[in-house]
């Protein structure tokens, strides 16, 4: 009796343990009937709990269709090629895994797999890729519990939701529009059509189409005699679909992968994995809360696409724009190229964050850097003429011309070179370096400046997301407020993991006062009317301009940089080709500003039209022009004044040989 009770009792907590050891494994597969928990996607979601875009962990993209929706075409193929005996035979298919044993015995290795439906939805879903006979054995008891838990209908569905079809595509639905193009759905599909989708699955990358259409096309062939077979079609329905050109129905469109606002997303997913960890991240699950706007999301979107189109004359095939709130640091807008599906223009590189030079639009950070420190005031001479800094640099400007003796606020107002670099000589590039990484670091390592004079004009590389923030130093009256886009990240189940207040993150900092950063601020306020950039409203703005070293002509970089109180707004435009790098463009930053800046801050909401109230610590000339105290008495330009000048007749392009 007391060995009966004993194998009763071993016997029963088997049964426990294999029954745990199931639910466990089978815990994260969804309730039948909850198409979300498909995939556990990474949702992320714009200021107002708009979803902007599901991402799954390792970027797969899957589009959750129900199996009444996929016509009968999809699935038949699906069982043609995978599964033939589906719905009569159990979770295991003996015979199957009989023969492919024996098979495999006799080549000495892994060579056929035998596995049902089933099973490959337990190794997609749960195990793993890895073939033993532990594996194996794992893989049959899982699909045994998996086939008492959904119907062969559910198991069907969520396989076709998730096995890999080639060319990053999870998913008949995703593999429908990877395919034969982004309209198309699986309900669409002819034979043909789907025996070639389903003749992939064996082995996606051994049957693309791209490199192996002979291998592909023979195992389409293979499908429709199986399809015959089943009765899923007629003798004549086979011979007509053997006859379809399906190599020429071929689009490879991934077009339809582009979510909202794509660079933004792209970049989060990476901070996510760095706030969070890996493990988090492929677990997926996750509700990320961003601060990005999709209303002026949409706007930056369409000015850039237009503004490129308008540019297109100059030789420009692509632009970027960065918006932001400078009182909390909040990213507003993020367009990365202006056509994320465009390999042609290498339109998945984000030039957001590619470093490049920003010509004149560095001149701020020189003049800025010798106004706190005494060395200048806006009224000071400086001289635009010929001049040998040491080296053989001898800046020039684009219209070839030297205007002589300029205030410092003209001079900055119409991007002259020389002076920008008198004024950065006389500073010394150490205090002007100092200066511009105070302004433009996020918290992460500065951008590298090199320490030559050449850096007054912009020839050291900075990216457009520093460059945003240094001039958002500018708008907040000298205080730095770091850049941030994710206000909360919850787990699947509401649990907070992560959560930033804007305006409340660390790493703020006094760095200019606001009388300091005012008086840059009331200089730029003229360059949209001295540049006719046509803003309706009130705007600082400073444009940059590169050029090749060999023809004023050639720019490979064209900004423009604008803010206000309430946004920072940071756009550029150039040539990019498939690998995303640069070639001479005609463009020059004012272009820019004509166009991508105008159409966007011209389309912004009138409750984002505030401008400046002069600060304390500020003393006025008897010419109108503004000073730091003790700077009264600086040399200053006859007729300088606080209003500055208009640009002569025939000044034109960006302004200065790199404006």
């Amino acid at each position: 009796m007391r060995l009966w009770g004993s194998l009763v009792v071993i016997c029963t907590i088997g049964v426990i343990g294999l029954g745990g050891y199931a639910g466990w494994n089978l815990r994260d597969l969804p309730q039948p009937g909850n198409q979300a928990a498909i995939v556990r996607s990474v949702d992320i979601f714009d200021r107002s709990g708009q979803l902007i875009a599901q991402r799954s962990p390792d970027g797969e993209f899957h589009i959750y269709t129900g199996l009444a929706a996929m016509g009968d075409y999809g699935p038949a193929a699906t069982l043609a090629a995978e599964d033939r005996g589906f719905y009569r035979h159990s979770a295991v298919d003996a015979p199957a895994l009989l023969r492919a044993a024996v098979t495999d015995a006799v080549e000495g290795r892994v060579v056929e797999g035998g596995s049902t439906i089933t099973q490959q939805l337990v190794k997609i879903a749960l195990l793993g890729p890895e073939q033993s006979v532990t594996r194996k054995t794992q893989e049959a008891f899982l699909a045994w519990a998996m086939e008492r838990r959904y119907t062969k209908v559910q198991i069907l569905e969520m396989y076709l939701n998730r096995v890999y079809y080639g060319h990053g595509a999870y998913g008949l639905a995703s593999a429908t529009k990877t395919y034969f193009g982004r309209d198309r759905s699986p309900k669409d599909l002819t034979a043909a059509q789907a025996a070639f989708l389903a003749g992939l699955l064996q082995a996606p990358n051994g049957y693309d189409p791209k490199t192996n259409w002979d291998a592909a096309h023979a195992r389409e062939l293979y499908v429709l005699r199986g399809m015959r077979q089943m009765n899923a079609l007629t003798d004549v329905q086979e011979l007509q679909a053997e006859q379809e050109d399906v190599r020429g129905e071929l689009k490879f469109d991934v077009s339809y992968r582009a979510s909202a606002a794509p660079h933004f997303v792209d970049q989060l997913m990476g901070e996510v994995e760095h706030r969070l960890g890996a493990a988090v991240v492929q677990q997926g699950g996750l509700r990320v809360h961003t601060t990005l706007d999709m209303g002026l999301q949409g706007l930056a979107e369409r000015s850039v696409s237009a503004g490129v189109g308008d540019l297109r004359r100059y030789g420009v095939n692509n632009g970027d724009l960065l918006a932001v709130r400078p009182a909390t640091g909040e990213v507003l807008a993020w367009v990365g190229s202006a056509d994320y599906a465009n390999d042609q223009i290498g339109g998945q590189f984000d030039v957001v964050a590619a470093p490049r030079q920003p010509g004149s639009s560095f001149k701020p950070y020189v003049y800025e850097a010798a106004l706190r420190d005494r060395k200048i005031a806006l009224c000071t001479v400086l001289d635009d003429r010929p001049t040998d800094f040491g080296g053989g640099f001898r800046p020039a400007d684009f219209d070839g011309r030297f205007l002589g003796p300029l205030s410092a606020r003209r001079a900055l107002v119409l991007s002259r070179n020389v002076p920008a670099v008198e004024v950065a000589r006389e500073e010394g590039m150490d205090r002007v370096i100092g200066l511009a990484q105070q302004m433009m670091s996020t918290g992460a390592a500065p951008p590298p400046l090199d320490p030559g004079l050449a850096t007054a004009i912009g020839t050291s590389v900075v990216t457009m997301y520093d460059q945003v923030q240094g001039y958002a130093v500018f708008a907040n009256q000298g205080r730095k407020v770091p850049l941030m886009d994710i206000t909360r990240i919850e787990s699947s189940a509401g649990d907070t993991m992560y959560e930033a207040q804007p305006g409340g993150q660390p790493g703020q900092d006094d760095v200019l006062s606001p009388a300091e950063s005012y008086l840059v601020t009331d200089v730029l306020r003229q360059y949209q009317t001295t540049w006719n950039l046509g803003w309706n409203r009130q705007m600082a703005a400073k444009s940059g301009t590169t050029d090749t070293g060999q023809s004023n002509n050639l720019h490979p970089d064209a900004w423009m940089m604008a803010y206000s109180p309430d946004i920072v707004v940071g756009a550029w435009a150039g040539s990019t080709g498939p690998d995303g790098k640069g070639a001479p463009t005609s463009a020059f930053g004012v272009n820019v500003g004509q166009t991508i800046s105008a159409r966007f801050i011209n389309g912004l909401p009138r409750s984002l039209g505030h401008w400046y109230t002069r600060p304390g610590g500020l003393v006025q000339g008897p010419a109108g022009e503004l000073f730091l105290p003790g700077t009264q008495s600086a040399s200053c330009a006859g007729g300088g004044g606080g209003q500055g000048n208009r640009k002569k007749k025939g000044d034109q392009g960006g302004g200065g040989g790199q404006g």
